[in-house]
């Protein structure tokens, strides 16, 4: 499928929706351009999509990573010094991943949880234990966004996602020049996409290990409305708050590559 331009996506919404998108184009990492667009467009809420998003891009060699973690902390940092500089009633609602608590061996809580210690009882960020260095990219993201809500007084959503699959929603529906991508190569493709790709054209489901383990799984559409009713529900100042979003629990078995 052929994926459209930014410029033309913008261009086709607004005949489709008869609504405007106005568009800025920059670098996150650039401070003051992204200083000087919330200081023009004085946002009440942020959605904050902007990273790199692959797993395995981040663990391909010693440029990789780096490029992922300074792409995505820095670019987290200039939103928040932005929003503390310009527009510190902003919501900001932060893409997350449950990829940060890892797979440890107790329920995962929602963001944090309470601890008895040695007599002491206290609740503190649930302990995460990502697998690689675009996990660990977003683990430090949380805490800068919980340390600037704690300290400047701002408010943000982390909205720790599950795997989400799925390429249409009822937007891009209207018009196939809002039709998204659809990867499913070894570097941004997700499992869901490789497997029913292998599926089709007949080529064995590559499961890793032993294709007992559970993950959390969320339709497109889903993830979409996530966002919408956090944008919705603003949390209050000083407030850091943590959703884990999945709608559903997949485990594969050995036999399926089969």
């Amino acid at each position: 499928m052929p994926v459209r331009t930014l410029e033309e996506r913008v261009a086709a919404w607004s005949v489709v929706a008869g609504k405007q998108i106005r568009m800025f184009a920059a670098d996150l990492q650039d401070y003051d351009v992204i200083a000087a667009i919330m200081k023009e467009f004085r946002p009440d809420a942020i959605i904050h999509y902007g990273q790199q998003p692959s797993a395995p891009y981040s663990m391909i060699d010693h440029n990789h990573a780096v490029s992922t973690q300074v792409n995505n902390i820095v670019g987290t940092l200039n939103v928040l010094w932005a929003m503390r500089r310009v527009a510190p009633d902003c919501h900001l609602v932060k893409l997350g991943t449950m990829g940060e608590y890892g797979t440890p061996n107790i329920d995962i809580e929602e963001g944090f949880i309470e601890i008895e210690h040695r007599g002491r009882r206290d609740l503190v960020p649930f302990p995460k234990r990502p697998g690689s260095f675009y996990h660990l990219s977003k683990v430090h993201d949380s805490h800068n966004i919980m340390f600037a809500c704690n300290t400047w007084d701002l408010c943000s959503t982390d909205l720790n996602q599950g795997i989400v699959y799925g390429i249409e929603s009822e937007e891009t529906l209207l018009d196939e020049r809002l039709e998204t991508s659809f990867h499913y190569d070894e570097v941004f493709g997700t499992v869901l996409n490789r497997f029913c790709v292998q599926a089709i054209v007949g080529i064995p489901l590559t499961v890793y290990g032993s294709g007992g383990q559970k993950r959390g799984f969320l339709n497109l559409k889903d993830a979409i409305r996530c966002v919408e009713l956090a944008v919705l529900n603003p949390p209050r100042h000083g407030e850091y708050r943590v959703f884990n979003q999945f709608t559903e629990i997949f485990t594969v078995s050995n036999w399926l590559a089969w």
